[in-house]
């Protein structure tokens, strides 16, 4: 569990989406249970995604709606690695299972047969 002095400084780079996967659910659920760092992240979420906007001249004027939107994004984006991880140990854990299963039964076919080492 993240402290709020470390979330604080995972702030920035959440915003700029350079933060990794693990990092990124870290930050996440410390926004949930922590109401002041939640309420820093409006903050330097508005004014960024703000002067962003001015530079570009275009942009969204519900800024809070649109930090919401990021963080749904960004939970997405943590349960499909969680999914992905899940998904290679079980083809990692099938295809050793396969070679085992095909070694034992080749060892039979040979003990069968009655080679010799």
């Amino acid at each position: 569990m993240l402290t709020c002095k470390e979330a604080e400084k995972m702030v920035m780079p959440y915003i700029d989406e350079m933060l990794g996967e693990e990092e990124l659910d870290e930050f996440l659920e410390h926004m949930e249970s922590c109401e002041s760092c939640r309420e820093e992240l409006e903050i330097y979420y508005t004014v960024s995604v703000g002067l962003r906007q001015l530079d570009s001249g275009t942009g969204v004027f519900d800024i809070t709606g649109a930090l919401e939107e990021s963080m749904d994004l960004a939970w997405l984006k943590v349960r499909a690695a969680r999914l992905r991880r899940i998904a290679c140990y079980a083809v990692g854990t099938l295809c050793t299972t396969g070679v085992l299963v095909t070694l034992i039964l080749q060892l039979r076919i040979w003990w069968q047969t009655g080679w010799k080492w």
